[in-house]
């Protein structure tokens, strides 16, 4: 980042990282895939939240029903046009999808956070954030909090199990065994 732009906020991600998955939880309640973000700013402050919304209608203040109604979406159709993006950090419960993923780097969001990696549908599976010219401005921290990080693979196992592949499945039995098991 240029010397220009404003600073990203410097507290714990705990914190932040802790509502996105009680937003994943919501999300899951309403009948839509436990996914959570929050956007926040450079004084630490949540600015939006977000959850995904794919099963439900859609508003005036929330995307929904579509295939795009990510929880990361979420967020970024309520902030609407970023002012000083480079200054916001994006916490997620999951690692972020192609579309999502790409959308912070494109939004040019500061740093992105995320509890739980995603074996199969995470875009670090595809894409080199630190190689890639449109992301290198992004500061990419992966599941930094390990007790979130089994609580949102736990939250968010059966849906990986009942919405992706064999193959995706067996990649998130690899990588979480624990929170797996007995998923049938």
């Amino acid at each position: 980042m240029s010397s220009q732009s404003p600073a990203l906020h410097t507290q714990s991600h705990r914190r932040y990282l802790q509502e996105a998955l009680k937003l994943a939880r919501e999300a899951q309640e309403a009948g839509s895939s436990p996914v959570g973000a929050v956007l926040v700013d450079a004084d630490g402050e949540i600015v939006f939240r977000g959850r995904n919304r794919v099963g439900e209608a859609q508003t005036a203040e929330h995307v929904g029903d579509a295939s795009v109604s990510h929880a990361e979406m979420d967020v970024f159709f309520q902030a609407g046009k970023l002012k000083d993006p480079e200054s916001l950090t994006l916490y997620t419960s999951l690692e972020p999808c192609l579309m999502c993923g790409g959308a912070s780097s494109l939004l040019q969001l500061g740093r992105l956070v995320w509890a739980t990696g995603d074996a199969w549908g995470g875009s670090g599976r595809l894409i080199a954030w630190a190689d890639h010219p449109a992301m290198r401005e992004t500061e990419v921290v992966a599941c930094p909090e390990p007790d979130l990080e089994h609580e949102g693979a736990a939250l968010f196992a059966p849906e990986a199990k009942k919405a992706f592949p064999d193959e995706g499945w067996k990649l998130w039995q690899e990588r979480y065994p624990v929170e797996t098991a007995g998923i049938d």
